[in-house]
């Protein structure tokens, strides 16, 4: 990490990670779970005390998420995260200014310890490593051994502090292999209602699984994807011929094939397809396709030109210097193309190793992918012991898709036993997962019937105008002030926004408002004269405010400084083209908004020049 004000780190998001914080939302959260299931139930002030001891040794998860003009950054977190009871369903969205800013959550419920993260800080190894560091912390602590003991050995410091961009340091100028945007074949069904989530965990025989693959002259992973395959096409094709293929996202570990050892993102996506041509298939067939494919595809050769594609995308120069808001919906119309290429994503990080000290002490482990009406359904993998855990998450009612993907493994001799959150298959649920009786949506629901009000009465006020016409428009003063009073709501009070990012919408919007009223009421020029101004010296002396209460943590404004400057030269531009008759207000807040920023500049000498490479690299 690179150093900033106030003796703070910070680095750029790695290549892959720089497509999470575009795409993601509360309705695609781009966050996946693992958990370690105990054999004795958590004890929350253990857990919080292992968190807050092993955090420091991982410097890719100490970090919170900065945005800049060009790009996000990751910065670090001097903050400590809290745990909590598990109480919502798994891997919803983490909100980047709220939870003191981490990117990544933990939580507890009955034996299981949850970890949550936000795909933008690490990837499936990254992740399993952390969870093995704090579960070794509160065994340990449970034993009453002393902090610190043999952790070092136990995750050494190269894999926990190693955040290199790997995708850079192993980048060659080869041919590029590009994304598929062919349209796949898209699994539908009845949606959940809220925000709720169907969850199908299916714990496989591992010797009967090997036994079986061996059988057919393929690894574990060939297997379960064709398996995955032959159940799509069972279940939703009905094996009839089909336009669009089903197509498996793999994601692939490249540490092994580059000798890396980052703890940052990397790895690469593969897509594995299987068109119905008309004829009957057999799973013997899909099979075949898909090892062909696995051998083409997996590679050193071809994740080179996958990288190749990413990196030299990121490189170009028109790229780099496109602002953020730019590349921002740019990104989300390529994701969007690319992510119709999938039916749907199979993810197995392979077995998890555990200390033989500790294997007393776990039973199991499980994985868990994020999904969304988007990416409505999606399946990871994983093994500890004797096991390999299987588990589906869906928004969907049915549980056809695993339930036919299980039976077929069963079909094949391989013993599986299932367990589900309660949502789809209510009679598998061995009660490991909380019962969420609450609407957690009620105040969108409130928010959402107050602008469908707000709407109702402006078109009412707005008839009335129009049919009581006397020469004003006074609705348009009402209905203004009306959509400010939304805006408020939707943006200051629903989002966990920066501050000084609420003031500076707040006084932009105000002074549209103004302008509204003073043309609704016949234009006699004093909101652009008084009102534009007046809200420009209110956001400056509401950011020196803010810089003042929080000295620590100036920085966090600047670039709001820096807006509201540029702002500021707009009524200038407006007394030259003669639209501001009275200007003596406007020179004034141009010029305290520049001596402010002055004084910032001055006084903030190194720190400031730090700040402004951070928030503008490219």
């Amino acid at each position: 990490m690179k150093r900033s004000p106030q003796g703070e780190r910070w680095r750029r998001l790695d290549n892959t990670a720089k497509i999470f914080p575009v795409i993601a939302s509360e309705n695609l959260s781009s966050v996946f779970r693992l958990s370690a299931t105990l054999m004795e139930e958590i004890d929350p002030g253990t857990l919080q005390r292992a968190l807050e001891e092993i955090l420091p040794q991982f410097e890719g998860f100490s970090v919170r998420l900065g945005r800049g003009f060009f790009w996000y950054y990751l910065e670090n977190n001097k903050r400590m995260p809290v745990i909590e009871r598990e109480t919502t369903y798994p891997c919803k969205y983490i909100d980047p200014r709220s939870s003191h800013q981490f990117l990544f959550r933990v939580s507890y419920y009955d034996r299981r310890i949850n970890l949550e993260v936000f795909h933008a800080i690490t990837d499936g190894l990254g992740a399993v490593n952390f969870l093995k560091a704090l579960v070794y912390r509160y065994l340990d602590i449970e034993r009453g051994l002393k902090p610190g003991h043999k952790l070092f050995q136990k995750i050494p410091s190269d894999l926990s502090m190693n955040v290199e961009d790997s995708y850079v340091r192993h980048y060659k100028k080869v041919v590029k292999a590009r994304y598929s945007s062919k349209k796949a074949f898209h699994i539908k069904g009845e949606y959940l209602p809220l925000d709720e989530e169907n969850v199908i965990h299916g714990y496989v025989g591992l010797k009967e699984l090997k036994q079986t693959a061996k059988r057919y002259g393929v690894s574990i992973t060939r297997f379960l994807t064709a398996a995955l395959i032959w159940s799509v096409y069972v279940e939703y094709l009905e094996k009839k011929s089909w336009e669009e293929p089903i197509g498996i996202s793999i994601p692939i570990n490249l540490r092994t094939l580059f000798d890396s050892k980052t703890m940052a993102n990397f790895f690469a996506v593969t897509l594995i397809e299987f068109l119905s041509d008309g004829k009957e298939h057999t799973f013997e067939e899909i099979l075949k396709t898909v090892s062909l494919q696995m051998d083409e595809k997996i590679t050193k050769e071809k994740m080179e030109e996958v990288i190749s594609y990413n990196v030299s995308n990121e490189k170009k120069w028109y790229l780099r210097i496109a602002p953020l808001f730019i590349k921002w919906g740019a990104m989300n119309l390529i994701f969007r193309k690319n992510d119709k290429a999938y039916t749907m994503t199979l993810s197995n990080i392979g077995p998890i190793d555990i200390l033989d000290e500790y294997k007393d002490d776990i039973e199991r482990f499980h994985m868990l992918i994020g999904v969304s009406k988007r990416q409505p359904l999606k399946c990871a993998v994983c093994s500890y012991k004797d096991e390999v855990i299987v588990t589906f998450t869906s928004v969907f009612h049915d549980v056809r898709l695993p339930n036919c993907f299980f039976g077929f493994l069963k079909e094949e001799g391989i013993p599986v036993q299932m367990e589900s959150n309660g949502v789809g298959e209510r009679q598998e649920d061995k009660g490991m997962y909380p019962e969420i009786g609450y609407d957690k949506e009620k105040l969108k629901k409130l928010a959402n019937l107050f602008y469908g009000l707000m709407a109702f009465m402006a078109a009412v006020l707005g008839l009335i105008n129009y049919a009581t016409y006397s020469d004003s428009l006074w609705s348009v003063i009402v209905i203004g002030l009306m959509a400010y009073a939304a805006m408020t709501v939707r943006y200051s009070l629903m989002r966990h926004a920066n501050l000084a990012s609420k003031i500076l919408i707040q006084t932009s919007a105000a002074q549209l408002l103004w302008v509204a009223i003073d043309h609704s009421s016949g234009y006699s020029g004093w909101s652009l004269n008084y009102g534009v101004p007046s809200t420009i010296l209110f956001a400056d002396l509401a950011v020196v405010f803010l810089i003042l209460v929080n000295r620590m943590n100036w920085q966090s404004y600047f670039m709001y400084q820096i807006a509201i400057t540029v702002f500021s030269f707009i009524p200038l531009i407006l007394w030259a083209a003669g639209l501001i008759t009275r200007p003596p207000l406007t020179i004034a807040a141009v010029t305290v908004t520049v001596l402010i920023l002055a004084v910032t500049i001055v006084l903030g000498d190194r720190s400031v020049k730090n700040e402004l490479k951070r928030r503008f690299h490219v």
